[in-house]
């Protein structure tokens, strides 16, 4: 059966944290009670742990005492291949050798011993001594090497127990093995157990004999190289779920086997020291399972060259930003290029393909005008986007509604509403105005990282922007969009159309709308030419009998109101403020509109109760006070003097 292939770890300890984790050194020691004794303190000084059990017990008189020892790592341990990742036991008569290769290729070292002599002549033999009938156990590890690392991970820790389940494999494969075997009743059961480290996370389907990769559970900064397993568990490995290699910020290179059965190539987006793909020991070459490389694959790493034997998509984003990448060969069609694919590449790079070229999507050509496409003998521009007898500079694009969808930059543009195409001199990201005419929709990273563009004019033929159109155009501040609020409004944005762009404004042609509120004349509507610039004019003070105007409000109620020193945000009404002018009649005192002798009566009897409350309209004679004299005026009111 073939040994689960595992994560090669490279392990760099670079920090006391992480390294002391692992164990870096193993030994054996053995020999009579003093001996052990002396070599426990001896070993101890020099910094090793002694795990206390001694493998012997139970054994009777006469067996050995035999410890086993361990060093766990320090800030000082920084090469790869210092970590121990596996034991195995390896049981027969005769002499021992120094090393061995295990069934799955790796070179197994037998642990170093020390102790009395009789223990030494049996090379750290773990029933030394034990008598006749005792099995010769000895034990040996393996450490991690780049050029050949297939393991789970590191050893952590070292335990015996009575317990078979998980100990330590033979080198015939038993699982789980009695170190005092054949040492006789009596003799304790004594089982090895090394705990490894975290590893890959994984999801076996219903039957459990295939799985895909969810993650890793390690110190993945440390991990410089990866192989891919083929199986984990007996399961085989078809194809990776999420972001499996999100962290992995070391990460130089992953190796697959010839036998690898793996659909889509996952995601190294994020690992920008990655550089290298190798398969069966063939550097750049994917595997011949592979058909697909997902979006954002290899976005942003520092690959060199790839090989895709026989990929057959190629999708979004799949090596934008990959500014080493200089050799890229298919070596099948068609293939399926899609949007943005070799988006962003600053190096001179070279796209072999033995197919059409018009099997692509010419937008995968964005932002990298040194991209050569080599389609057999004949050779293309990245600005091509297919043949055109007329000029480089033409690139070929979907008619919709007889309007452009575009996808394309220079700094300047020319559209014609009649044909496909977009005329355009070579990009350049500094430009500081684009004006776009018929066109029907911006696709998504359009206008990525136009560091020097600060102006955008759009038509109302505009339909969609796509998401991030705008990321990275740091001193973009306007969009001019030449139609009104409730168009601009219609146009379908994704969520993260500005990509973050901060500092932007958008404008469009609004209109202000006066209410007069019920009263007075109604102003005429003003047209403002652009949103979040200019100003609306204050139209002249209403005038309505009864009421004082107190200037126009956002709103119906009158509790917000417009300060004609603000730029108009949009479309948007404003509404008139009305004062009643109240008008007091001197001897009204009851409020009812005119002088009558239920005046008097309430006047009266507001003195009568001794209440000091002023009432204006009883005041007549206007001394600031309400007295007699003021009924007496009252009176004198209602007798028409």
């Amino acid at each position: 059966m073939k040994k689960i292939l595992l994560l090669l770890v490279a392990l760099l300890a670079t920090t006391t944290v992480w390294a002391e984790e692992y164990i870096t050194d193993v030994m054996v020691i053995g020999g009579t009670l003093n001996e052990v004794n002396m070599l426990k303190s001896t070993y101890s000084n020099l910094g090793w742990t002694v795990i206390d059990q001694d493998l012997n017990s139970g054994c009777g008189s006469g067996s050995d005492y035999i410890y086993m020892l361990y060093k766990k790592a320090d800030e000082s341990t920084v090469s790869p291949g210092a970590f121990i990742t596996k034991f195995v036991i390896r049981t027969y008569d005769g002499t021992a050798p120094d090393h061995l290769v295990n069934t799955d290729g790796r070179i197994c070292y037998l642990v170093p011993f020390d102790g009395g002599e009789y223990f030494k002549s049996t090379q750290g033999d773990l029933n030394s001594h034990c008598g006749s009938g005792s099995a010769t156990i000895h034990l040996y590890y393996t450490k991690d090497y780049p050029s050949q690392g297939r393991d789970y991970g590191t050893v952590k820790s070292i335990s015996f127990n009575a317990t078979a389940d998980g100990g330590v494999t033979t080198m015939e494969g038993t699982t789980g093995y009695d170190l005092n075997t054949g040492c006789g009743s009596g003799s304790d059961y004594i089982y090895m157990h090394a705990e490894r480290a975290p590893g890959w996370i994984y999801t076996t389907n219903t039957t459990g004999d295939q799985c895909y990769i969810k993650g890793f559970e390690g110190p993945k900064s440390l991990i410089t190289n990866i192989v891919a397993p083929v199986f984990i568990d007996g399961a085989t490995v078809i194809g990776f779920s999420g972001p499996v290699f999100s962290g992995f910020s070391n990460l130089e290179t992953i190796k697959f086997f010839g036998e690898t059965i793996i659909d889509e190539m996952p995601s190294m987006q994020g690992c920008s020291k990655f550089y290298d793909v190798k398969t069966s020991n063939i550097d750049y070459l994917t595997p011949p399972s592979m058909k697909t490389i997902s979006s954002s694959a290899f976005a942003g790493t520092a690959i060199n060259e790839i090989t895709l034997d026989a990929v057959t998509s190629v999708k979004i984003n799949a090596f934008s930003g990959c500014n080493n990448l200089s050799s890229v060969t298919f070596n099948t069609s068609p293939v399926l290029i899609e949007n943005s694919a070799f988006e962003n590449i600053s190096s001179n790079c070279q796209v072999s393909y033995p197919g059409s070229i018009e099997d692509w999507n010419p937008l995968m050509y964005i932002y990298s005008p040194n991209l050569i496409i080599k389609n057999g003998t004949s050779w293309s521009c990245g600005w091509c986007g297919g043949t055109n007898e007329a000029s480089h500079n033409m690139l070929y694009w979907e008619l919709i509604n007889s309007n452009l969808k575009i996808s394309s930059y220079g700094d300047w543009w020319e559209s014609y509403p009649d044909k496909q195409i977009i005329a355009t001199k070579r990009f350049e990201k500094s430009m500081k105005t684009i004006t776009l005419e018929h066109v029907y929709s911006i696709g998504q990273h359009e206008f990525e990282n136009c560091l020097g563009l600060n102006n955008v004019y759009l038509e109302p033929t505009l339909h969609s922007i796509g998401k991030e159109a705008f990321y990275g155009c740091y001193n973009l501040r306007n969009i001019w969009f030449d139609g009104n609020q409730q168009q601009w409004d219609a146009v379908t944005k994704d969520a993260w159309w500005k990509g973050g762009t901060s500092n932007l404004t958008e404008h469009w042609h609004c209109m202000v709308i006066f209410n007069n509120n019920g009263h007075g004349s109604t102003p005429d509507p003003k047209t403002i030419q652009w949103s979040n610039l200019d100003k609306v004019d204050e139209p002249e003070p209403l005038v309505a009998d009864g009421y004082n105007f107190t200037g126009w409000y956002t709103d119906a109620a009158c509790t917000n109101q417009w300060d004609f020193n603000t730029a108009v945000p949009g479309d948007m009404t404003l509404y008139a403020g009305w004062e009643e002018i109240i008008v007091n009649v001197p001897g009204d005192v009851n409020g009812d509109g005119a002088v009558t002798s239920a005046d008097v009566t309430e006047l009266y009897n507001h003195l009568l109760n001794g209440d000091m409350t002023y009432i204006a309209t009883g005041d007549v004679n206007g001394d600031g006070t309400i007295t007699s004299a003021d009924i007496t005026a009252v009176y004198s009111i209602l007798l028409g003097n």
